[in-house]
This record gives C-alpha cells, structure tokens and sequence, in this order.
C-alpha cells in the first residue's frame, strides 16, 4: 500500500467518534455493493501507536498527486470521477434512509472531506484521505449537488399516483430509467468490464509482481556485465561460453514472465503499466549483449592464443638455436680434442716408429715403409712396386728399395724363432735420396707364422714416410685372414 499522509487531531476534527478502524470497516460494509471505483475513494487509516495521528493509506498504484496541485484539465478529470464516486456514496445514503437513517446518515458524514489538499490522484483515480472530517473553522467539502434526479422522480411519482393518471407515472418510469441509463453510462464509461472488478488488488499484485521482475532483470544485467571479466584464463572462453548459455535460458525465462504479465493486463483491460513497458525491451538487449560479450570473448581468446603460440614459437626457435649452439660447441670441442688426439697419437706413433727403428738400426730415406706390432708373431712387409718388382724376406732389394730390419723371424717349416723375439718387433724398407720411382705402390702384411697358439687378430700399424710428409695405415692380421693389404702413390 502506499501512504498518502498523516492527519492529526489538533487540526482534523472527526464527524464520527468511533474508532478509525471500525469506521473504515463499516464503510466498507455499507459499500459492499458498490463499484471499485467507489470503494477506492476512500484511503484507509491506520492509528499510529502512542500519537493522536492517523497514516492514510491507499491500495491503489502510481505515484499520488495532490488534487490541488494537479493542472486544470487534470484536476477537473479527477474531481468529476471524485464526484461520481461521492454521489454513488449518497445515492446508497438515500437507498438506506428508508431502513436505517444512522447508517444512511454514516455515509453521508464519510463523503466530507477537509480540503482539495486531502484528494490525491493516482493513475487519474481520487483517493480521499481525512474523509469524515473536517477541519477547525471549515466547513467540509462533499459532493456537488448533482443527480438528485432519484428525489425529483420519486415526488413525481408520489404526484402522478395522487393525480392518478397512470400515464404520467409511466412517463416518469421512463424519464427515470433513461436518466439512470446516462448516469450509469458517464459513471462507467472510465472502466473496463466488469465494472466491479477489484482494480486496487489488481495493481498491489502486479506491483509485486513488476518489483521481481525488475529484481531479475537487475541481477541478470549484472551478471552479463561480470561475464566478459571472466573470460581470460582462469576460467577462460569455454566458461563463459557454457555460462551464457544459463544466462540466455534466465533471459528467456524472463521474457516469458514479462509477457505474461503483460497478458494479464490486457485481459484485465488495463492499460501496462510504465515500469512494465519499460521492461519490455529489456530481454532483447540483453540477449543481444550476451551474444556481443561472447563474440569479445572469443576475440580476446583467439588473441590471446595467437599470442602463446607466437610466445611458444619464440622460446621453440630460441631453444633450437640454444641447441644448436650447444651442439656446434659440443662438435667443434669434439673436433678439437679428436685433433688434439689425433696430434698426439700422431706425436706417440712417431715417437714409436722413430724409437723403434732406431733401436733395430734401421735407416730413413727420402721413401720409408715401417711396419710395426706389439705380439710375438712373425708378421712379414711386403712392397710391391709401380715396376712390378717384390720388396720382402726372400728379395730384400728391388725397385731402389731395401728391406734392412725384419724382427721376430721363424722357421718356415717348424716355426722356431731365427734369432731374438721381441714385443716391439719392427719390419723397414727405405730408398736412399732420388731412388724410389714414381708411381702406385702396394703394401702387403702377411701373418707368416703365429708366435702363440692364439686364432685372435694380430693388430698392427704402418707409416709411409715421404720426405717431410707422412702418411698412416692401421689393420690386423689372423689365422683365418692372413693377409692385409693397403696403397699409396709416390711423391
């Protein structure tokens, strides 16, 4: 309900003594029969506790206006309702004066009011606050003298039936139906059918009703609004697509509830009222902005993927060149330490082949051949040169070349050793200065007889020496493969 104002006695003086309350109730009751626009006229008061004031307040919807402040054309439409709703109140005072003159006498004592000051308007409908008083040294306001048209037919009819032309009466019953006929017309003209429906109940409920509505929307705008910050990771564009789906059925939902309402007032035969039609338009654009929020949403996901990938190609392309730094790094210390190796092998083997010759009394020329193993077996040199010719045990010299060392030497047949056996045995052919020729030379190392009873393989290495220059030959020789051979060309 919605509360017009508060009288208080010092001011307002009641035409009735009783109670508020009771008053109000037997208003009520008298006016069983009335319209809705009749009862509604009369606010309904409540005593605040502790105080001689009165709360008056009224079932009504809108925002009430005080008649006297309304503008005249508005104003003069409200006070004609107010007086068509007076002049029912006084037409039932008159119907009642024949069975009960206090409860007629009520009724007309409740149509005063104080002043304009106390009608308020509420959507074009009057509501009289302070209604059955007055103020000190006021006379109350009540209905215009108007519609007394039920007394003058009334005497009429009492002169027709003393005059005794029936006619007359009937003229009269016809004059009076026709006036009641124009009254009833003006009266209802305002109303939708049934013209006793309970409008007051009518618009309390649908405010309640437009009051959730308006939560709903409320909330719903809110959570729209809150789903486009949720939507970078966490929890992330499947979220918020899996969360606008719930906010489109709520949004459905609503639209669904506000057309009812909506349906409810066009069946009632009431015009929506503004808070309705404002909500309205609402579930479109909220549906709208949900769909927009999505599309942002998945704007700023596939950005904000691009960026990752850009982000993770980045690192992938830094880690391979990190990669292949370490990897050029990891060849080049490799290359470096194998040289390294190879360098001091190279320093090793020749210290070896040097030593070794030396030690046996072999000599160096401008073309040297040494063939050296660490076993006791009897491994043979053999130099075939470019002229054919066959540098070996049997044919030391040939080709310019001779053969001057050949250790660990055994006996064809029975294998015995021909002189000392060593474990640093050495074989070397040289050519002395401008003596070996030109061309393809051919080395064979040959297993002539094992030392040991041992079938394993028979390791062993070769040096060609030319000039400044030297040049290497690894192999291994065994029972099963007793041969090994290798080339080089000369210079």
């Amino acid at each position: 309900m919605i509360r017009l104002q508060r009288t208080d006695a010092s001011r307002y003086q009641s035409l009735d003594p009783a109670a508020q309350k009771a008053r109000f109730d037997r208003l009520q009751s008298l006016l069983r029969d009335a319209s809705p626009a009749t009862k509604s006229v009369f606010a309904e008061p409540a005593a605040v506790q502790g105080s001689t004031q009165v709360d008056w307040y009224s079932r009504l919807g809108g925002q009430p206006q005080r008649l006297s402040a309304l503008a005249e054309a508005d104003a003069n439409a409200a006070r004609a309702r107010l007086d068509d709703a007076l002049n029912d109140v006084a037409r039932i005072a008159n119907v009642l004066e024949g069975t009960s003159a206090d409860d007629a006498a009520f009724l007309r004592a409740a149509a005063r009011y104080p002043s304009d000051d106390d009608v308020f308007v509420l959507n074009g409908h009057p509501v009289v606050a302070g209604w059955g008083h007055g103020m000190a040294g006021r006379q109350p306001l009540g209905p215009v003298a108007a519609a007394s048209a039920a007394t003058a037919a009334a005497a009429g009819g009492a002169v027709a039936a003393s005059s005794g032309r029936w006619w007359r009466v009937l003229l009269l019953l016809l004059a009076l139906l026709l006036v009641l006929a124009v009254a009833a017309w003006w009266y209802f003209r305002d109303f939708a059918w049934p013209p006793w429906f309970d409008y007051a109940a009518f618009h309390e409920t649908a405010a309640r009703n437009e009051d959730e509505l308006e939560a709903l929307a409320g909330a719903l705008d809110r959570d729209i609004e809150t789903l486009l910050a949720r939507c970078m990771p966490p929890p992330g564009a499947a979220f918020v697509a899996r969360e606008a789906q719930q906010l489109r059925e709520r949004v459905s939902e609503l639209d669904g509830r506000i057309a009812t309402q909506a349906s409810v007032y066009q069946h009632a035969g009431v015009a929506p009222s503004e808070r309705l039609q404002k909500l309205q338009p609402r579930p479109p654009a909220m549906a709208a902005r949900i769909t927009q929020v999505v599309d942002q949403c998945a704007a700023i996901a596939e950005e904000q993927q691009r960026r990752e990938a850009e982000e993770q190609q980045r690192r992938e392309e830094e880690e391979r060149q990190r990669q292949a730094e370490r990897e050029r790094q990891q060849q080049a210390q490799a290359e470096a330490a194998k040289r390294e190796e190879q360098k001091k092998r190279a320093e090793r083997e020749v210290d070896e082949f040097d030593k070794r010759r030396a030690n046996a009394g072999g000599k160096e020329g401008e073309l040297t051949v040494t063939l050296l193993w660490n076993t006791v077996d009897d491994l043979d040199l053999h130099i075939h040169c470019p002229n054919r010719a066959h540098i070996y045990y049997k044919d030391r010299s040939g080709c310019g070349g001779s053969l001057d060392v050949d250790k660990n030497a055994r006996d064809p047949l029975f294998g015995f050793p021909q002189g000392p056996v060593t474990r640093e045995p050495i074989e070397n052919v040289y050519w002395s200065q401008g003596s070996a020729a030109a061309g393809k030379y051919r080395i064979q190392v040959n297993l002539f007889k094992e030392g040991t009873r041992s079938r394993g393989s028979r390791p062993f290495k070769i040096k060609v020496q030319k000039g400044d220059k030297a040049e290497y030959f690894e192999g291994s020789v065994s029972s099963g493969e007793r041969d090994a051979y290798f080339s080089f060309s000369y210079p």
